[in-house]
């Protein structure tokens, strides 16, 4: 199992407190083949005529987050992009416009994945992620409908763009 993709809206995610989080976080379905987390820094690197490199230092900083998800939910649309969703419960309808929105949606991101070994968790973290690639529906007989998630970490206050947490047994002393 690649493990469970969590979305939500949290205020001031830096300070909010683990019980905020939690309950703001909805599971946005099943996930197709896995998930991946990518960290792409972009290094400067110095260089002396005399010395050759005498430093190197990270100048620019990008996470990435990618997964596919096949649980098909209208909602979850609208964390992807500027968009609004209307539910007509009297007529069972529900609709989702997008476009005309202007700014991307600012999510905090969750993903816990329990290790094959079950000995314990890995969870990343995003506390300000926006889905930068869209998405589309390719709809077959043969396969099933899969939504391709992106999304791309923006800094906290402090300049963080990810955490990832892992958690172990502890053994007894």
């Amino acid at each position: 199992m690649s493990g469970e993709l969590y979305l939500g809206k949290v205020l001031n995610p830096e300070t909010a407190k683990e019980e905020d989080i939690t309950t703001a976080l909805k599971n946005v379905g099943a996930i197709e083949s896995g998930a991946t987390l990518q960290y792409n820094p972009t290094i400067k690197t110095i260089k002396s005529a005399n010395r050759g490199t005498i430093a190197s230092f990270v100048s620019e900083e990008e996470v990435k987050f990618n997964c596919g998800i096949m649980t098909f939910i209208l909602d979850n649309l609208a964390t992807l992009a500027p968009a609004v969703v209307t539910d007509d419960k009297a007529t069972g309808k529900k609709t989702i416009k997008i476009g005309g929105k202007g700014s991307l949606p600012i999510n905090y991101l969750r993903f816990v994945h329990t290790k094959k070994d079950g000995s314990g968790t890995l969870t990343v973290n995003i506390y300000k992620a926006q889905a930068t690639n869209g998405f589309q529906f390719t709809f077959d007989n043969e396969n099933p409908l899969v939504t391709n998630y992106e999304f791309t970490a923006l800094s906290d206050n402090n300049g963080n763009l990810v955490e990832i947490i892992e958690t172990y047994p502890v053994e007894e002393v």
